[in-house]
């Protein structure tokens, strides 16, 4: 249920039916988690347990910022269990991802701009909050991945077109972002709690052929690395959909009025979005002269080349099926067809 005594943060009953069917607390007294705001001081408040008593409030403020701002998405078990006394995220890889879209300005007095700097702050707040979680799981060596999603989002209130040299390099500005944060995170948490990686030779020159900062890589060859590999982009639906319907990992909009299905205890929840982006632009008259490219514009060929685009600065491939029909020589990797925990195959 949504407080109606004060602004909500969703804009979309999807996100809302998303939200409680899958990472609102109940338990036997019923339920914990009566607002969207107490979900995210829970899983803030659970993974700042793990700072030094001096520096907990600041990572808590810090967390819960960038939460309340949808800025951050971590990994869907820990948004479902952190301080709930349940510990669902004791194996497997952790994963977060950044919400491109909510790097990107609103004020629409100014042409709209992407907060690349922000973008790369949070990715290493997400990489110290995955390194929390395994800590209070007893998880000193965990697997541990930051993504993106919303890019399609981003590109869409930017004015860019997902199918364009100026869209790919945009996101590949955001993936580069990713990297730099990512290895900035690894490397402040080797100095303080312990090097797990070595900074290998090969890794150094491959940073420094990626332009990562020389003095960034003067700290990886002094302190090593905490984690490696750390950016990778995969499809994260459900937090996709809890983000106000942003576009999944680096897929196009969907467009129009898409169908989205939200498996609940209850039984299915089926609704139907616009999505986040094309919600913004109509709410700011901004779809007169043209809306953005959705999936139904698009050869399939823009998403192998958006994902060309962002490929050089991500750690492992990106090799999820694409979104939509596939021609027969562009099938599908159908043993990736699955996000991380189990959600729904793509279609």
């Amino acid at each position: 249920m949504i407080d109606l005594r004060r602004p909500s943060p969703f804009i979309e009953l999807a996100a809302v039916e998303a939200w409680d069917a899958w990472f609102r607390w109940r338990d036997r007294s019923g339920l914990r988690d009566f607002s969207i705001e107490d979900t995210w001081r829970r899983v803030a408040g659970a993974l700042a347990t793990v700072e030094p008593l001096g520096e907990r409030d600041a990572l808590r403020a810090r967390c819960t910022d960038a939460l309340e701002e949808w800025r951050l998405l971590p990994d869907e078990r820990l948004l479902a269990d952190a301080g709930t006394g349940r510990n669902g995220w004791h194996t497997g890889t952790l994963h977060a991802a950044l919400n491109a879209a909510a790097f990107v300005s609103t004020d629409r007095t100014v042409a709209a701009v992407i907060d690349l700097a922000g973008m790369a702050d949070c990715a290493a707040l997400a990489v110290r909050v995955l390194d929390n979680a395994a800590l209070l799981a007893g998880n000193p060596t965990p697997q541990v991945r930051v993504g993106i999603l919303g890019i399609a989002d981003a590109l869409a209130l930017l004015g860019l077109p997902y199918d364009s040299d100026a869209g790919r390099a945009r996101a590949a500005a955001m993936a580069r972002a990713l990297a730099e944060g990512c290895l900035r995170g690894s490397v402040q948490l080797a100095a303080t709690r312990g090097t797990n990686v070595q900074a290998s030779h090969a890794y150094i020159a491959r940073a420094r052929s990626r332009g990562i900062p020389p003095g960034l890589l003067r700290m990886a060859t002094r302190h090593g690395l905490r984690h490696l590999p750390l950016a990778a982009i995969v499809p994260q639906p459900r937090l996709a959909l809890l983000a106000n319907d942003v576009a999944d990992a680096a897929d196009p909009l969907r467009g129009g009025d898409h169908a989205c299905a939200v498996a609940a205890a209850d039984g299915l929840r089926s609704l139907r979005s616009p999505g986040y982006a094309l919600n913004i632009l109509r709410a700011n008259d901004e779809c007169r002269d043209g809306a953005p490219q959705t999936l139904a514009d698009l050869p399939w060929t823009a998403q192998t080349a958006m994902r060309a685009a962002l490929q050089p600065w991500l750690d492992e491939p990106i090799d999820y099926p694409l979104l939509g029909l596939h021609p027969p020589d562009a099938a599908p990797h159908h043993s990736a067809a699955r996000s991380r925990h189990g959600s729904p195959k793509r279609s």
